[in-house]
């Protein structure tokens, strides 16, 4: 990498498949002519870099609605064609140095039947997961197949952090059915925003090759076409199993919300009950209360204990009227 960061261009890395086989390069290659028979190369570049942006910008082979996408940095998951090229917007996942997975990401890309261009702003897991396996000896017939791999590693990786909001889902579903009350400590609403934000990006992705593959002939990304079916394939089963969890979050939220529900309505009944027997008794108290001639047992020693005894009464009278209308039921 630090060899490439003095290179002019700016690029992180190259490589060059003979027979799907990768071999690294020194410096950029964008000439077909220069690769030899049956070979194609892979340029990968920092767009955060004005240098990589400067020499993507000056490859006139390049599609010029890609060099748009680059200058414009539109972040919108889309596939094109134009002529022999496909190019585009695919998602990925960005990582930390320690190659931890962190959040949404975008790759821009290019490639006709001999050359791939791709760039990011940030470090990304799924195309270094890629670049790996090439390096590995992994075979790679063309940049199609490098993009199908690209597509396989994301929904990869989604998979796994499928795998671990399922279990998070199973742990706070268990919470739920043992009928606790403290759903503080759930972190829910975080768990269906991430459902929601790994969906949108699936179905964007599946709408882009459908329309990649199916839309006007001009547009149509014909170098992708052959690749189209398992991809989809699999970003729809991937779909289809984050739907299926989101759902079950949805769930868990109305859930959720019913035994809170419920346990405001108890709460609410209890206070309503003691506030209806304690009605009698501040009527009372508040007719003796009254400053004026006449009040019963105004002059009598034992008045306050009469008057406590009517209120006892009146809060048995009471209850027994609740419990004969079966209220407190």
């Amino acid at each position: 990498m630090d060899e490439f960061s003095r290179h002019p261009s700016g690029m992180l890395w190259a490589l060059r498949f003979s027979d799907g086989v990768a071999a690294p390069l020194s410096a950029p290659m964008t000439d077909p002519a220069e690769l030899g028979d049956e070979a194609w190369v892979w340029l990968h570049f920092p767009l955060a870099d004005v240098r990589a942006t400067a020499f993507i910008a000056g490859l006139h082979d390049l599609p010029k609605a890609f060099r748009e996408l680059i200058a414009l940095q539109d972040d919108r998951i889309q596939l094109h064609g134009e002529g022999a090229w496909a190019f585009g917007v695919l998602p990925d996942f960005e990582r930390d140095l320690a190659g931890a997975t962190l959040g949404p990401g975008r790759l821009f890309f290019a490639c006709d039947p001999r050359r791939l261009v791709t760039g990011r702003l940030h470090a990304l897991r799924a195309i270094d997961d890629v670049r790996r396996d090439a390096e590995r000896g992994e075979p790679m017939a063309g940049p199609a197949v490098a993009i199908a791999a690209l597509v396989e590693s994301l929904t990869s990786l989604m998979a796994a952090r499928l795998d671990r909001l399922a279990d998070q889902l199973d742990v706070m579903e268990d919470m739920v059915l043992s009928e606790r009350t403290d759903f503080g400590e759930l972190q829910l609403g975080p768990l269906r925003r991430e459902l929601a934000r790994h969906r949108r990006e699936l179905q964007s992705l599946r709408s882009a090759f459908l329309r990649g593959r199916s839309g006007r002939e001009a547009l149509r990304a014909n170098l992708m076409i052959a690749h189209v079916a398992p991809v989809l394939a699999e970003v729809e089963d991937m779909d289809r199993e984050f739907g299926g969890l989101q759902e079950r979050a949805r769930l868990l939220h109305e859930e959720i919300d019913t035994l809170l529900n419920g346990a405001t309505n108890r709460s609410m009944r209890t206070l309503t009950v003691i506030s209806t027997l304690l009605i009698p008794p501040t009527l009372v108290v508040g007719a003796f209360g009254m400053n004026v001639p006449g009040i019963p047992f105004e002059h009598s020693a034992g008045g306050f204990a009469a008057a406590s005894m009517i209120c006892v009464a009146l809060v048995f009278g009471a209850l027994y009227l609740l419990r004969r209308m079966q209220m407190l039921s």
